[in-house]
C-alpha cells in the first residue's frame, strides 16, 4: 500500500506525465528515495525515467502543481534533463538549474524546460550524483517567480535503475 507524500505524489505524477506514458503503461522500476525510476515504450522503443517533485516550493500561486525534474534515456539520446513546470512557464522564459556551485540555464517551451548546451545534460547529471539537492529558479505565466528544490535522496540509485533497464553505460 502506497500513502502520504510518496501515493500523493504519484497520482500527480500521473496525472502530469502524459507525454511520457499512461500510468498504466509506465513499468515502475522502483522510488530511491525522492526518486522514482520508470520506463515504457514510446513507437516500439523502451524509454526510461527518473524523476522527482520539488519538496520545497517559494512563489507561484498558491495551491500550484510542484515543479518536478527529468532524467530521461531514450534511444540515441541517453540522460536527457528537463523540468517540467506543470502550471506553464512564461513564454520565452529561462529557466535557472543549480545543483551546488554549478549553474545551468535551460530554454522553456509550454510546461517544459530544457537545456540549452551541447554537453550540459552530462555536466548537469554528474553534479546531481555529488550534490544534495537541485534548486530550480523559473517563471511561470501566471505569478511571482518560483523557487523550488528537490531533493537528490535517492537519484543515484533511480538513476542506475534507469541505466540498467535502457541499457545505458557510464
Amino acid at each position: 500500500m502506497i500513502g502520504g507524500r510518496t501515493g500523493c505524489a504519484l497520482v500527480l505524477m500521473s496525472a502530469i506525465l502524459p507525454s511520457y506514458a499512461n500510468a498504466a503503461d509506465a513499468k515502475s522500476l522502483g522510488e530511491y528515495g525522492a526518486w522514482r525510476a520508470s520506463s515504457y515504450l514510446e513507437a516500439g522503443q523502451k524509454v526510461c525515467y527518473a524523476s522527482a517533485f520539488s519538496d520545497q516550493v517559494m512563489g507561484g500561486d498558491k495551491g500550484r502543481k510542484p515543479t518536478f525534474l527529468l532524467v530521461t534515456h531514450r534511444p540515441n539520446d541517453p540522460g536527457q534533463v528537463s523540468v517540467n513546470g506543470p502550471w506553464g512557464f512564461k513564454k520565452e522564459s529561462e529557466v535557472e538549474l543549480q545543483v551546488g556551485a554549478m549553474k545551468n540555464t535551460l530554454f522553456t517551451k509550454g510546461e517544459f524546460a530544457w537545456t540549452k548546451q551541447a554537453g550540459a545534460d552530462k555536466a548537469i547529471v554528474i553534479s546531481m550524483l555529488k550534490g544534495r539537492d537541485v534548486v530550480v529558479r523559473s517563471s511561470p505565466v501566471h505569478g511571482t517567480a518560483i523557487t523550488d528544490t528537490i531533493s537528490l535522496d535517492g537519484f543515484g540509485k533511480a538513476l542506475a535503475a534507469i541505466d540498467k533497464d535502457c541499457g545505458v553505460k557510464r
